[in-house]
C-alpha cells in the first residue's frame, strides 16, 4: 500500500507540475512569439528601436514588480501555514506595488531625454511604454498574488491568459496594417487590463483582506525585497545588458538582428524560471525536511534535466532552420548567435534547481552576490569582446557568465548547502 500510495502522489505531483509548466510556458510563449511576429513585420531597424523600448519596461517591472514574488511567496507560505491567511504579507506586497509605480513616473519623469534618446523613440511613444509598464505591472501582481496563495495552476493562467490577449491585439495590427510602436505597447495595457478584469474576481479576499500592517513582517520582508531587487538588477543586466555595450558599437538593425536570436534564448529561460516558481512554495514549505529536498535534489531534478538539456538540443539543430524559412534573408546574423546563446541556457537550467532552496532558506545574499557577479562577469566580457566581434561577442559574453554562475553555485552546494541541508 505505501508503494501504490506514493506512486499516485507522484503520478499527482506530475501532474501538477505539467499542468502548471504547460500553462506557464504557453503564456511566456506567446509573451516570446509576439515579439517574433512583430519583427517578421517590421525591418531590423524598427525592430532594434521596439527591443531597446521593451528594454526600458523590463528595466522597471523585473526589478520593482516582479522581483518581489521570492519574498511573498515565501512569507505568504508561511503565514498561511500558521493562520490560514496572508494579510500581513499582502499588505506588504501591495505597499511594494505602488512604491514601484511611484519610482517608475519619477525615473521617466527625470530621464526623458536620455530615454527617448536611446531607444530612438518619441516623447508620445515613450507615454505608451509607460502603459505597456502598467499593464505588465498588473499582470506580474496577479501571478504573485496566486503563488502566495498557493494558487500554482491559476497564476499560470493569468500568464496564458495575458500572452493570449497581447498575441491576438498583435496579429489584428498586423492585419490592419496598424503595426506601430505606439500602437503595439498599447496592446500590452490593454491586456495587463483585461487579465485584471478577468481574474481579479476570482481572489480568495477573506484570505487576503483586512490590511494588516505588521512592522517586523514588513521589516523582514523589506529585507529579503532589498537584495532580490539587486539581484533582479543584475540578472536585468545580464538579460538586457548586451544592449548598452552594442549601443554604441553597431547600427540598430544588428540590435534587432541579435535581439531576434534572444528573444528565441529568453524563451528557453523563462521554461526555467516557470521551474522556479512551481517548485519555490513547495520547497519553501518543507526546507527542514532532508528527506523532501533529496528527493527533489537527486529524483525528481535528473529527470526534468535530462528532458530540458534534450530540448535545448534539438531547438539548437532545428531553430536556425526555422529562423531562414520565417525571416528569408533578413536577420541572417541571428542563426549562430542563438546557437551559441542556447549552450548558455543548458547551464541555466543546469543551476536554476539551486534558487527555490536558495530562497526558502533565505539566503538572498548568497543568491544576490553570485547574480551581480554573473552581470559584471557579462558585462566585463562584452567590452572586450563586442568591440572585435560585435554582436557575436555579446553571445559569447552572456554564455560564459551563465557557465560562471553555474559553476558557483554547484561549488557553494557541495561547499555549504549539502551540510546545511542535512543530506
Amino acid at each position: 500500500m505505501a508503494v501504490a500510495d506514493r506512486i499516485r502522489r507522484n503520478l499527482s505531483q506530475g501532474r501538477t507540475l505539467l499542468t502548471f509548466t504547460c500553462l506557464q510556458v504557453g503564456g511566456q510563449a506567446l509573451g516570446m512569439i509576439a515579439p517574433l511576429v512583430i519583427a517578421k513585420f517590421s525591418s531590423e531597424a524598427v525592430f532594434g528601436r521596439y527591443s531597446l523600448a521593451r528594454m526600458i519596461v523590463f528595466f522597471f517591472t523585473s526589478t520593482l514588480i516582479a522581483s518581489t514574488q521570492s519574498p511573498f511567496v515565501v512569507y505568504a507560505n508561511q503565514e498561511r501555514e500558521r493562520t490560514g491567511r496572508i494579510s500581513r504579507s499582502f499588505t506588504v506586497q501591495c505597499l511594494f506595488f505602488v512604491v514601484g509605480l511611484a519610482l517608475y513616473v519619477l525615473a521617466n519623469s527625470l530621464f526623458v531625454g536620455p530615454i527617448t534618446s536611446f531607444a530612438d523613440i518619441t516623447t508620445s511613444e515613450l507615454l505608451l511604454v509607460a502603459a505597456a509598464f502598467f499593464g505588465m505591472a498588473l499582470k506580474a501582481f496577479l501571478v504573485n498574488l496566486f503563488m502566495a496563495l498557493g494558487r500554482r495552476v491559476r497564476s499560470s493562467l493569468v500568464e496564458l491568459v495575458y500572452g493570449v490577449l497581447v498575441m491576438t491585439a498583435v496579429l489584428a495590427l498586423c492585419t490592419a496594417g496598424r503595426l506601430t510602436l505606439g500602437w503595439v505597447f498599447l496592446t500590452y495595457f490593454l491586456a495587463g487590463i483585461g487579465v485584471t478584469a478577468l481574474f481579479a474576481p476570482m481572489v480568495s479576499f477573506k484570505a487576503v483582506l483586512p490590511f494588516e500592517l505588521d512592522r517586523r513582517h514588513c521589516r523582514d520582508m523589506f529585507d529579503f525585497a532589498k537584495w532580490i531587487v539587486a539581484g533582479a538588477a543584475a540578472v536585468y543586466f545580464i538579460n538586457w545588458g548586451d544592449n548598452l555595450i552594442l549601443r554604441p558599437y553597431v547600427s540598430m538593425a544588428a540590435i534587432g538582428t541579435y535581439n531576434l536570436a534572444y528573444q528565441i534564448f529568453k524563451g528557453v529561460l523563462t521554461v526555467a524560471l516557470a521551474l522556479f516558481a512551481y517548485f519555490l512554495p513547495f520547497i519553501s514549505q518543507h526546507i527542514d525536511d532532508p528527506a523532501v529536498i533529496r528527493n527533489y535534489l537527486f529524483s525528481k531534478r535528473p529527470k526534468i534535466l535530462v528532458l530540458g538539456l534534450a530540448s535545448i538540443g534539438l531547438l539548437f539543430l532545428v531553430a536556425p532552420g526555422l529562423i531562414g524559412a520565417i525571416y528569408r534573408d533578413a536577420y541572417a546574423g541571428s542563426f549562430a548567435v542563438l546557437r551559441v546563446l542556447l549552450i548558455g541556457s543548458a547551464f541555466m537550467l543546469y543551476a536554476v534547481f539551486y534558487a527555490p532552496i536558495l530562497n526558502a532558506l533565505k539566503l538572498y545574499k548568497i543568491a544576490q552576490a553570485v547574480n551581480i557577479l554573473q552581470v559584471t562577469v557579462n558585462i566585463l566580457l562584452d567590452l572586450v569582446l563586442v568591440p572585435r566581434l560585435g554582436y557575436q561577442g555579446a553571445a559569447v559574453a552572456t554564455s560564459i557568465a551563465y557557465f560562471c554562475h553555474a559553476a558557483i553555485l554547484e561549488a557553494y552546494f557541495h561547499l555549504r548547502l549539502k551540510q546545511k541541508l542535512g543530506l
